[in-house]
């Protein structure tokens, strides 16, 4: 197997319904582009954001695409196509790139997206996706996170905590609980919140999806608009399954807000918009939960369930090096 047994048997049909990609002929796409894109860029690698041997071609693609789609969903954006890196171990065959091809198509189906292009190439190192997606914006904009105000209320939709147990117990180190294969599937296919996102541009002042974890992305939306937050831990929404494993003492509150993987939204809205943000969301099938507030002092405070405020807190994760930062 080649590059272009790849290109040709696996890759080339998921183009073949978009014609800026040239049926993957050429080393460009041609866009026409009449209104504003959203372009947003991860990887994600193996060992580092999912375990090793532990997914299938399949589930690993259709990780990695969602979790693109998942910044879409922040700037309000509508999927239009996706660039796709692959960094391929050489044990990797044509029945492994078959069951990939197979989970991108079975979910650009699902979200309306496209292949436009991309590269692959063969590393000794781990295996590695790295996708670009490209989104249209409404003529109303995006949600950018400078635009945070001091006052709004800090919602998050859904529930938080469940992708980071999820992959606990994919890797053993969790009790099986009832919700178990809940909480996996949380982890394994994140829900991208395309139609809540696109809902709320109108309402909301700003919006990050929940991806480092929620303490830190509290962090990150606020303090991109020199703004910090109050927040309440015992507010954070928690599934079923997940209250189970808080209840028994395998995880904490700060454990759940500082795991991430759980690619919710997280939005900064004003006082006045929130009755009708929250019938937004019901109406997207989504729950949405105030946790706090935007302040114009820096950092995150939060208050944990017994009431105590542990001052500015940290959390969350972050990719870090060994050479010095200087």
């Amino acid at each position: 197997m080649d590059e272009h047994d790849i290109l040709t048997r696996c890759l080339r049909s998921l183009a073949a319904d978009f014609t800026p990609a040239h049926r993957l002929l050429d080393d460009v796409a041609v866009l026409p582009c009449d209104q504003a894109l959203a372009i947003s860029t991860d990887t994600l690698v193996e060992g580092v954001h999912f375990p090793s041997g532990l997914l299938s071609a399949e589930q690993i693609a259709r990780r990695a695409l969602r979790v693109n789609l998942s910044d879409l969903a922040a700037s309000a954006a509508t999927p239009l196509c996706y660039l796709l890196g692959l960094q391929l171990p050489p044990s990797t065959d044509l029945d492994w790139m078959a069951g990939f091809a197979g989970g991108l198509r079975q979910d650009q189906e699902h979200f309306g997206i496209h292949l436009a292009g991309g590269d692959t190439v063969r590393t000794p190192g781990p295996l590695a996706v790295s996708i670009t997606v490209l989104g249209r914006l409404a003529s109303d904009g995006t949600l950018p996170r400078t635009d945070a105000q001091a006052g709004d209320a800090l919602a998050v939709t859904g529930t938080i905590g469940d992708a980071w147990l999820g992959r606990l117990e994919l890797e053993g180190r969790l009790p099986v609980a009832a919700g178990a294969p809940a909480l996996a599937e949380r982890f394994l296919l994140p829900a991208p919140r395309l139609d809540i996102g696109q809902g709320l541009a109108a309402l909301a002042h700003a919006a990050i999806d929940v991806s480092d974890g929620l303490i830190a992305d509290v962090r990150n939306l606020c303090g991109a608009a020199g703004k910090g937050a109050r927040i309440s831990l015992d507010h954070a929404p928690l599934s079923e399954a997940a209250r189970f494993h808080v209840d028994r003492g395998h995880a904490t509150l700060p454990d759940l807000a500082a795991g991430g993987d759980d690619y919710e939204l997280l939005f900064s809205l004003p006082g006045c918009a929130f009755r009708q943000a929250t019938e937004v969301a019901a109406a997207c099938g989504v729950a949405l939960t105030v946790i706090g507030e935007v302040t114009d002092d820096p950092g995150v405070s939060a208050s944990t369930p017994d009431g105590e405020r542990p001052g500015t807190v940290t959390g969350g994760y972050v990719h870090t090096w060994e050479g010095p930062a200087d």
